[in-house]
Order: structure tokens, then C-alpha cells, then sequence
């Protein structure tokens, strides 16, 4: 029964989790670019449903690719909500208080969604850190942002956050000269502690493992650290990130690891948390990547474009024509906003679900 549960997990999902251990991916080590199938096409020809006709910021997206967790304005609702990808149709969350000003930035993590909400266009150093059981429909105040001796907000290393399992972990200003705290909550029991101090910067899950990059002194390259949440004590690096130096676009995809290097030009992959990873795709110059988002997909945004890839074969496609944005999940789903055609405070942007299975194409080369 096992063996048949994982099977069937990996062919649905790469890098699916079953009994706590992820299903193993093809060992692609080479990334090449393909042609927009007219699967992929007519994927990207069709919007979500309401996303044309106000905006709507997506947070995160279930593993089945149904659902999305958005930032939604309305005239009858301005907040966070749950959003049908087929209907259009929301739940309501969370109401923001002052739709004008309000945004908020997260993470869903297959049960818990959990968001950082600012409060002024100016500045996102201000914020509250809220936590939604979809099993329950709680709503719960895991923080908030600290205020230095000025009454005003230390700044903040600007970050969804990381949330697996029944753990949630952000990055908040504590002090002078960039000094910041990693925060991890219990979503079970609500307790939040601090596990970090220093020069850090935003955190992430690599599986139950929360990994933050770590500097010694302000401007010095940065180092990743690793904590267990469960045992609740530090803990050793994959050899996969050991390696890793000078950056925070960091992401999980399947069983494997994406990094941006210290000069935001190549991206490095590793279809193995045992093996080394190695630049897989390098930007022409005058291009750097600005974000990169995994799991069950690989996409990312460089000055140029957004980008969608597929992990089991290594091939990527083009899925904006200027900058937009994409957000991933644990499944092969993964939403797409068009970039803005005018300046606005709240953009009305296309937004479309694409399926990473869709790019098409053989397997890359291996390296």
C-alpha cells in the first residue's frame, strides 16, 4: 500500500510527500527553453474569472490547482479571501479595514494560510502577521511588527511567510543597523518564539527543515542556517545548501533545490538534496532574476519576464510579454499575472492558471 501511495503521489506531483519523505524527481541537470504549446497557449488565453474586472493579488494556490488565496477588491468586499479558479467565486477571510490602503503578502501551506498585512502605501514596515485555519475557520494574531524608540517600525526584510505543516516563520526588524528576529509559530497552539537574532534575512522550509540566510556583520555575504521545528533546536544543512552563499531567492521544488547566485544572473538547480547543485540557466547580460518560487513547479521573474518551468523535464517557457509575476504550490498549478499596462495603486491584472505539464517537450539534456 505504501509503495502504491507514493507512486501515485510522485506521478501526480513531483516531489510529493508521503510518510514525511518526498517522492524522488527525474534527475534533470540542464534547463532549456521550449515554445508555448497550444496547451500552454490556450491556458494563458483564458483569465480567472473576475480578474478582469478588479484586482486581485494572489497569495498562494492549493495543490489540486482549484483554489486560490488572494488579496481581492471589490465593492461589496475588500480583503483576504479564498478564490474558486473555475467560478470566480470567494470566501471570505478577512475584511481590510481600509481597502485604499490595506495589502497583505503570504503563503499557503495545505491547511493554514498565513499573511503579513500592512497598513500604508509608503512603507511595509508596519504590519500584523495573521494565521487562517481552513479546517476550522479560525482566524488567529500570531504578531506584530516592532517599533524602535521613534514610535516608528524597524524595518523589515519584506517577505511572505514561510509556512509547513503546522509551522509558520517570518523575518521582523529588532534593532539598529538591520538587526531582525526569525519568528516561528506553533499554527496548532498560536505560540510564537524567537529563534534568530542578527543579520537575517527572510526564512524558508526546505521539508520540515526552516532555513534563513544569515549574515556576521551588515553587507557581509550572507550564510544559510537550518532550525528543526520539531525538536526545537538547530539543525545541519542538506548538502545541497551548504554550498549556498550571498542569497535569499532560495526555493524548494519536489525534492530539490532553485537558487539565484550572488549576481542575480544564473540560476542553479539540484534535482537532489545529496548532490551538488549546478548553474542550470545563465541571463543574458543586463538581465537579473527579481523572483523565484517552487514546489511541485519552478517559476521565475527577471527583468525581462516571467517564466514557468517544469521540473521533471528541465524545459521552461515565457508565460508574460513584459514583467508580471508568478506564484507556485506544492502541485503543478501555478498562477500567472499579467504585467501592468498603466501606473495604479490597485492594478486590474489578468491572472491565469497554467499547468507546469503543459510546457511539453522532451526531457533536457543532461549536463
Amino acid at each position: 500500500m505504501a509503495a502504491a501511495l507514493a507512486a501515485a503521489c510522485a506521478a501526480a506531483v513531483p516531489g510529493c510527500a508521503v510518510g514525511g519523505r518526498a517522492a524522488p524527481v527525474a534527475a534533470v541537470t540542464a534547463f532549456c527553453a521550449g515554445q508555448a504549446s497550444p496547451a500552454l497557449s490556450s491556458e494563458m488565453s483564458r483569465a480567472v474569472p473576475g480578474s478582469l474586472r478588479h484586482p486581485v493579488v494572489p497569495l498562494g494556490i492549493s495543490a489540486d490547482g482549484r483554489t486560490a488565496y488572494v488579496s481581492d477588491w471589490t465593492r461589496r468586499f475588500s480583503g483576504v479571501a479564498a478564490l474558486d479558479l473555475r467560478t470566480g467565486r470567494i470566501r471570505r477571510i478577512e475584511r481590510f479595514a481600509s481597502p485604499a490602503n490595506d495589502q497583505a503578502d503570504g503563503a499557503w501551506g495545505g491547511r493554514w494560510l498565513v499573511w503579513e498585512q500592512t497598513y500604508s502605501l509608503r512603507s511595509l514596515d508596519a504590519f500584523t502577521v495573521l494565521a487562517w485555519d481552513s479546517a476550522t475557520g479560525r482566524l488567529t494574531r500570531l504578531g506584530r511588527s516592532r517599533d524602535a524608540p521613534s514610535g516608528q517600525p524597524w524595518p523589515s526584510p519584506w517577505h511572505a511567510p514561510a509556512v509547513h505543516g503546522r509551522y509558520a516563520a517570518w523575518a521582523q526588524g529588532a534593532g539598529p543597523r538591520g538587526l531582525t528576529e526569525i519568528r516561528l509559530a506553533d499554527l496548532r497552539t498560536g505560540r510564537v518564539s524567537v529563534i534568530s537574532r542578527g543579520h537575517l534575512q527572510a526564512p524558508f522550509f526546505d521539508g520540515s527543515l526552516l532555513v534563513w540566510p544569515e549574515s556576521g556583520r551588515p553587507g557581509a555575504p550572507a550564510r544559510l542556517r537550518a532550525y528543526d521545528p520539531a525538536a526545537g533546536r538547530p539543525a545541519r544543512l542538506p548538502p545541497v545548501l551548504r554550498p549556498v552563499r550571498g542569497t535569499d531567492q532560495v526555493a524548494v521544488v519536489g525534492h530539490g533545490i532553485a537558487f539565484v547566485g550572488a549576481d542575480l544572473s544564473r540560476l542553479y538547480y539540484s534535482p537532489d538534496p545529496a548532490r551538488r547543485a549546478r548553474v542550470v540557466l545563465a541571463l543574458p547580460p543586463g538581465q537579473a532574476f527579481t523572483n523565484l518560487g517552487g514546489g511541485g513547479a519552478l517559476a521565475w521573474t527577471t527583468t525581462r519576464a516571467t517564466y514557468v518551468a517544469d521540473p521533471a523535464t528541465g524545459r521552461y517557457a515565457q508565460v508574460t510579454p513584459g514583467y508580471g509575476f508568478a506564484v507556485t504550490g506544492q502541485g503543478r498549478s501555478v498562477l500567472v499575472v499579467d504585467p501592468p499596462a498603466v501606473k495604479a495603486i490597485h492594478p486590474v491584472l489578468g491572472m491565469h492558471v497554467v499547468n507546469a505539464a503543459a510546457i511539453g517537450g522532451p526531457a533536457c539534456e543532461n549536463l
